[in-house]
């Protein structure tokens, strides 16, 4: 297209957009309005004794065509030109940087030539005639980038190592503060436009306009990839209690695949902890596949999600990604108040008893006022029943309530048990029983909000206490941490289908909108529907869940004693329990995982024992490398976030990093936190790695400036020469000698001879 533009024209499209058409009439202006009126008068005058001849359309357009051949002579007499700001040789700059990050590495050029092979062979020394143009009109700067850019002398010089990121923003900043103030004619950039860290390039690019720097990116690589498998992301905790169950979201994409099988595996180093079959999607769809497992042995541990390749992928390198997980031995605890003596609650102490990752305290009211407290380190915990101040309560990180009635608290408490899960972030898990739910006159108290059922028609009903059903996982259940008895999903259901039936439902009257079913009750004495069994809801900061049956024990009882189904369920839900719930000074990373070549940005919280955030703090945090080199960062108070601290950390190894962090409040100690970061070589140039002609022309729209295919970089050149810098000169190119005038001319005569002679005018 813009070739037959050129060619009707005379001059491409950008030339046009970067001059202004004027006009050097033989005569003045005023005598050129009257010789047009006067063509066209003539061509009328010429043609009024035919009007007899001749129908009105025919003689309209025998006058038209005729006005049309003297205009246009006429418009070749006003000697048309286009006035053009053009650059004098040697007197300003042309930046031109090239891309060096690791996405230039791809082979997705002919003959499988990686795009930096194309970027040499375009910055090639002589005889490079593009340059060597260049080079005559302007003094030359290289610079290559990824995360920033780099001032290299002679042209193109490899990198010894490619950058893991590119920051288009950033390195456009670096280069105009490298000219500093001298006349800039524009910036040239080789790059697959594959920009994964700039912040505002929208913001950068406006700047540039205003200093009249244009820039005129060459775009390298394919605009598409054919074949290609994706882990686009995985969503992990970053921090699990030691042999909790880790579920990790995988998010996977994949092009020229679909409906093919591939295999998704997990590993912790080399050793393969998980694998799992999975179905591709359709071209760009992104499919999210479920993953559990466990780690044995406390510590920071570095987890790799991969699909095994295809042999004819593209891009082989974005098949993985790793997360940093922290392992940690600790003992949470867990605040237990039963309101009788049940089965229910001796079974649970039993199988949670032995696991040394959970601290369980229990209060069972005996009689009013007599409690019987286990599980205590100190005996004057509880000692006057269940908390009535919130440093007490928040203490724990989980709290359950069993058959209690709601008027066992004071309002009080009920409030502050639903502060402990909004404000907090803990968690709370009601259990079923005759005084639970509905059935203890929980409506209208400040937990009603709090629960993920809904309990206002439920009130007065009598709990289902003699209905007997089997436990329903719901497909979400089915991959739940909670209900997950084994990795194997085939294996988890069988186990589920083996456990007894169990005997007692409060009913409710439905489930929250944004709350997730995990189990239902299957029975045919239930009225014909499913009610919920095991749900949960996020609340604020916390989550809530309820087990809407205290007969658990039955699983325990009837089957094998060498059947762990009883104990692990509670262990797992105790766990997923305490598994995000915050402690009061907490410490963690933007990321799981940084390169060399990016800051590393740490951020903490600081809360007093009632989780009230504290912006007055002192905190300071220390780095200890692999190498075991301490580094001390400043962490200063975020203003935008109460409570919130952050700092930055620039990494000067690779490898698993500690973050030790303390804080004070004048001469008190309010405790301290840790966290692991982990410095590795990145990924992330991989992923979206196609050529970016969107965003890369929009750079150029909205800079002045040009969008080139490599092979169009000829016409570089003479395009970013026409800049008004003010070491420019102005040049009017002639456009009477348009090959469009002479068309119009031959056209507009050719046309009227025609038209004569079949009238017989001719």
């Amino acid at each position: 297209m813009n070739a037959l533009f050129e060619f009707l024209f005379k001059y491409r499209p950008f030339v046009y957009q970067k001059g202004t058409i004027a006009f050097h009439p033989l005569v003045p202006v005023w005598a050129a309005w009257l010789l047009a009126a006067g063509a066209v008068a003539g061509a009328w005058w010429l043609y009024r004794r035919t009007s007899g001849l001749l129908a009105r359309g025919q003689l309209a357009a025998l006058i038209g065509l005729r006005s049309l051949t003297l205009l246009l002579l006429l418009f070749v007499f006003l000697q048309p030109v286009l006035v053009l700001h053009t650059v004098l040789p040697q007197q300003t700059f042309v930046a031109i940087g090239y891309d060096a990050s690791k996405s230039m590495e791809i082979r997705d050029g002919d003959e499988g030539q990686s795009r930096l092979d194309v970027v040499k062979q375009l910055l090639r020394a002589s005889p490079n005639p593009v340059l060597d143009q260049l080079a005559r009109k302007f003094k030359l700067r290289f610079f290559r980038f990824s995360g920033d850019a780099l001032k290299v002398e002679g042209g193109f010089q490899d990198a010894p190592r490619h950058g893991n990121v590119t920051d288009l923003e950033r390195s456009l900043s670096q280069i105009v503060s490298d000219l500093g103030s001298a006349p800039v004619s524009g910036i040239v950039l080789l790059t697959d436009g594959a920009d994964n860290h700039s912040g505002d390039l929208a913001a950068a690019a406006a700047q540039l306009r205003a200093r009249n720097i244009a820039v005129y990116p060459v775009g390298i690589g394919a605009p598409g990839v054919s074949r290609d498998l994706e882990v686009v992301r995985v969503s992990s905790p970053k921090k699990v209690l030691k042999d909790a169950m880790i579920e990790a979201d995988v998010a996977v994409r994949s092009k020229g695949y679909a409906g093919r099988r591939a295999k998704l595996v997990v590993k912790e180093r080399d050793r393969v902890i998980q694998s799992q079959e999975i179905t591709l999607g359709s071209d760009a769809e992104v499919r999210t596949h479920k993953l559990s497992f466990s780690s044995e042995t406390a510590g920071p541990k570095i987890f790799s999600f991969a699909i095994e390749p295809f042999s004819d992928e593209v891009i082989k390198e974005n098949n993985s990604s790793d997360v940093l997980v922290r392992v940690e031995d600790a003992k949470p605890q867990i605040l237990y108040a039963e309101g009788e003596p049940r089965w229910e609650y001796g079974f649970m102490r039993r199988s949670v008893g032995e696991d040394r990752n959970l601290h369980l305290v229990t209060l069972l009211r005996q009689a009013d006022g007599k409690y019987f407290r286990q599980g205590l380190e100190d005996p004057g915990i509880l000692e006057k029943g269940f908390p009535t101040d919130k440093a007490e309560l928040f203490a724990y990180k989980a709290l359950i309530l069993g058959s209690v009635e709601a008027s066992f608290f004071t309002f009080d408490q009920l409030r502050m048990i639903s502060d402990f899960v909004s404000q907090r972030g803990g968690s709370f898990l009601m259990l079923g029983g005759k005084n639970s739910l509905a059935q203890g006159n929980y409506v209208n108290t400040p937990l009603e909000d709090v629960l993920p059922v809904n309990l206002r028609f439920a009130s007065g009903m009598p709990p289902f206490q003699d209905l007997e059903y089997k436990l329903r996982l719901t497909p979400y259940g089915v991959e739940h941490p909670v209900t997950r008895l084994s990795v194997s999903e085939e294996e988890n259901r069988k186990r589920w289908t083996a456990v007894p039936s169990l005997i007692g439902l409060n009913p409710v009257a439905s489930v929250k909108p944004g709350a997730t079913v995990l189990a239902q009750a299957a029975s045919p004495d239930a009225r014909g529907q499913n009610p919920p069994v095991l749900a949960f809801q996020r609340f604020g900061r916390g989550k809530s869940m309820v087990l809407a049956t205290g007969s658990t024990w039955r699983w325990r009882m009837g089957l094998d004693h060498r059947d762990n189904t009883h104990e692990l369920f509670w262990k797992q839900m105790l766990r997923w329990l305490v598994s995000d719930a915050p402690d009061p000074i907490t410490i963690e990373t933007e990321k799981h995982s940084s390169s060399l070549d990016e800051p590393v940005l740490i951020r903490a919280e600081v809360n007093d024992p009632t989780f009230v955030h504290l912006n007055n703090a002192l905190v300071s945090a220390e780095v200890k490398a692999p190498s075991g080199q301490v580094t001390r960062v400043v962490m200063s108070w975020d203003v935008r976030h109460e409570g919130r601290y952050s700092g930055v950390f620039k990494p000067a190894e690779e490898g698993i990093h500690e973050i030790s962090m303390t804080a004070s409040q004048g001469t008190k100690d309010l405790g301290g936190a840790k966290a692991n970061f982990r410095v590795a070589e990145s990924t992330d140039e991989y992923h979206n790695a196609a050529l970016n002609t969107d965003l890369l022309k929009r750079l150029a729209t909205d800079t002045g400036g040009r969008y080139y295919s490599p092979s169009e970089m000829r016409a570089l050149p003479e395009d970013i020469s026409f800049v008004d810098n003010g070491a420019s000169r102005i040049e009017d190119k002639d456009l009477w000698d348009m090959p469009l005038l002479f068309l119009l001319l031959i056209g507009s005569i050719s046309s009227e001879w025609i038209l004569r002679k079949r009238k017989g005018l001719a």
